[in-house]
């Protein structure tokens, strides 16, 4: 409601949403699958509205990282080795992993990207929907 007024005062800006890999590939979770990928239309239409203003709108599509919320909920050592599995590269994602790449789509390194959604899941949205990665 308020940063885009001040963003077209400045002469634009950019803004980077939070979306998910499970827009991207649901598994279940219907509502929450539904919410994220509604994040990436809103990020491509507010992309179309604002670019003329200099605004950049980009959006992350994290997959499974190790955060905070996930360890004080418990995993066991074993789900964890489940999600390094299903990770291309064989590492589980943080939060900083997150913020480096929303800080670069907020930088001017990322000047002509707008419209854009940046996957941060180590390729996860790459493999099958089976469990066992060996």
């Amino acid at each position: 409601k308020h940063a885009i007024p001040a963003m077209k005062r400045a002469g634009g800006g950019a803004i980077v949403n939070v979306s998910s890999i499970s827009a991207l590939r649901p598994r279940g979770l219907t509502v929450y699958s539904v919410s994220k990928g509604a994040v990436i239309a809103l990020t491509r239409a507010m992309a179309v509205d604002h670019g003329p203003d200099g605004i950049r709108v980009n959006c992350v599509a994290p997959g499974p990282v190790y955060t905070p919320m996930v360890y004080q909920k418990g995993m066991s050592a074993a789900a964890r080795d489940q999600r390094r599995k299903a990770s291309v590269l064989g590492i589980e994602g943080t939060g900083w992993d997150i913020g480096h790449a929303v800080r670069f789509l907020l930088s001017d390194l990322a000047r002509y990207v707008t419209g854009h959604v940046l996957v941060v899941d180590g390729g996860a949205t790459l493999r099958g929907p089976e469990r066992d990665y060996r």
